[in-house]
């Protein structure tokens, strides 16, 4: 099907311009995924942030149980001093030299002396109903020979609160005789974690190196055995480190979890950052960004639309462009095409006026001399400029085949384009000139050769036309001839310049410009 049949909007729709919606998208696809990469860097380095902080607070927390193992064990040394070698059970000033040897412990703290069967002898508390130890897990492993114990987080018999110990073994003269303890209140860590700043949902605890819950903020209705979680073997290999807990076994929130070994003590401190708050400032930074990004990418995409359909619209102006000079081109073929079918007619009448043979024939190839470059405008639609060489060469054997002499053409056209106004004087000239050959050079002989050049020179061309006949003939028989009248005529038309010699045979020469 030619373009003249093919409906308006399949021509508009091939000739739409898709690429600014091919780079549009382009740009949007590599926008969105550098806004991913930056926004999974951004992501990464807050959980990298939240880990270092959580790792920090945990080497804080760290500290501060140190201070309190430190401050407490001073105070048992000073409590065992105190009793010096007179049995645990001794009169009341003991109590006396006991609360000096103590001093001033933080609020909250309590200490207890208990006799070798767990029996408590002396406490803190005044008129405290005694208390007996003697089955506890850590006074246990007292008796059996460890120097210093701290318990679970358990509740205080007396306050109803949370609370852990550490405790002292006594001995004299390498006999056991009881236990110094110091009840450390669990309330103690809501200061450490107060001070930290760590967001609402945060923790701070201290666990002891078999993985049992010491202490808590906030606190845990009981101790909990933490040596199952992920986290626990990670303290077998290093001092500190960060893990992501999914799920607390003690609340059920995730965290990001620092831990750091209390030195000196078999303790861990911790510190978790929940994950959520952790992630709040990523998130509020995104939105913030999104404020900014998202309308610029809509008037990105409003603009993209706008131009393209400002093209579109230079799409289809072209395309009604190209309909019009498509028609022109088919009128100027079908002008070419009918003045062809007049010269035709005109020749058809020229073969039937009575004139002379010879001057019958001549008319009759000047005639299809014009005829050609007309079926070579229309056939090959070069309406601005024509291709000399096809046209010469239809030429030379259009006029070769109407003699009967076996003549050898030596064709040598190179490639040139002229103005179509050129085309038909070149073509006259060749005629002429190849017509002359034929009846004058190769008359009456068995053969010859008959040699074309056409060549670029610069902005110019070159035409040679050399035959191997007798020569040419005076000059004052050459001005009286039509051929040589109609040559000079055209190649003057052309702007041209020719030369008309012997060597070896007659020698046509001419150069003109490529342009008028």
């Amino acid at each position: 099907m030619s373009d003249e049949s093919m409906p308006a909007s399949p021509r508009l729709l091939r000739a739409m311009p898709t690429l600014p919606l091919w780079l549009t998208g382009i740009f949007l696809v590599a926008i969105i995924t550098v806004t991913g990469l930056i926004l999974l860097e951004n992501y990464k380095s807050s959980l990298a942030a939240g880990e270092a902080r959580a790792r920090s607070s945990a080497h804080v927390v760290a500290a501060h149980v140190e201070w309190m193992m430190e401050a407490s064990n001073q105070a048992l040394r000073r409590v065992d001093s105190a009793l010096g070698d007179k049995p645990i059970d001794s009169p009341e000033n003991t109590l006396a030299n006991i609360a000096e040897a103590v001093g001033d412990l933080p609020s909250g703290f309590e200490y207890s002396v208990f006799d070798a069967s767990g029996l408590q002898r002396f406490s803190s508390i005044p008129n405290a109903a005694p208390l007996n130890h003697g089955d506890r897990g850590y006074f246990q492993r007292l008796r059996d020979g460890e120097p210093i114990a701290i318990s679970r987080l358990f509740e205080d018999e007396r306050t109803s609160k949370p609370a852990f110990m550490i405790a002292r073994r006594i001995t004299r003269n390498a006999e056991f005789r009881g236990v110094a303890t110091i009840a450390i209140p669990n309330e103690t860590m809501d200061r450490f974690w107060a001070s930290m700043g760590l967001g609402p949902h945060s923790t701070v605890s201290a666990v002891r190196d078999d993985g049992w819950l010491v202490a808590r903020r906030p606190v845990s209705e009981k101790s909990v055995d933490l040596s199952t979680t992920e986290w626990y073997p990670m303290t077998r290999t290093a001092d500190s480190g960060v893990y992501h807990s999914p799920v607390s076994p003690i609340d059920g929130r995730s965290r990001i979890v620092g831990f750091w070994k209390v030195t000196g003590w078999p303790l861990i401190s911790l510190a978790a950052i929940d994950r959520q708050e952790v992630l709040d400032q990523f998130w509020s930074n995104v939105w913030s960004d999104a404020l900014f990004a998202i309308p610029l990418m809509v008037v990105l995409v409003l603009a993209s639309l706008w131009i393209t359909r400002l093209l579109y619209r230079y799409a289809a102006r072209n395309e009604e462009l190209e309909q019009a000079l498509e028609r022109n081109r088919f009128l100027l073929r079908e002008i070419h095409h009918r003045v062809k079918n007049n010269l035709q007619a005109v020749l058809a009448l020229v073969r039937l006026q009575p004139l002379p043979q010879e001057a019958r024939n001549d008319m009759t190839r000047r005639v299809g001399a014009m005829i050609a470059v007309h079926e070579q405008i229309y056939q090959r639609d070069q309406y601005e400029r024509v291709d000399v060489a096809a046209y010469a060469e239809k030429l030379i054997r259009d006029v070769a085949s109407a003699y009967d002499t076996p003549v050898t053409l030596d064709l040598d056209l190179q490639a040139v384009t002229v103005d179509r106004e050129q085309a038909l004087p070149i073509g006259m000239i060749v005629n002429e000139v190849v017509s002359n050959a034929f009846k004058y050079a190769f008359a009456g002989r068995p053969s010859g050769r008959l040699t074309v050049s056409l060549k670029e020179q610069g902005d110019e061309f070159a035409l040679s036309i050399r035959d191997d006949g007798p020569g040419l003939v005076d000059e004052v028989e050459r001005r009286v001839g039509m051929g040589s009248k109609l040559i000079g005529s055209f190649v003057k038309q052309l702007r041209g310049r020719h030369t008309l010699r012997n060597d070896n045979g007659a020698v046509f020469e001419m150069t003109a410009p490529q342009s008028l």
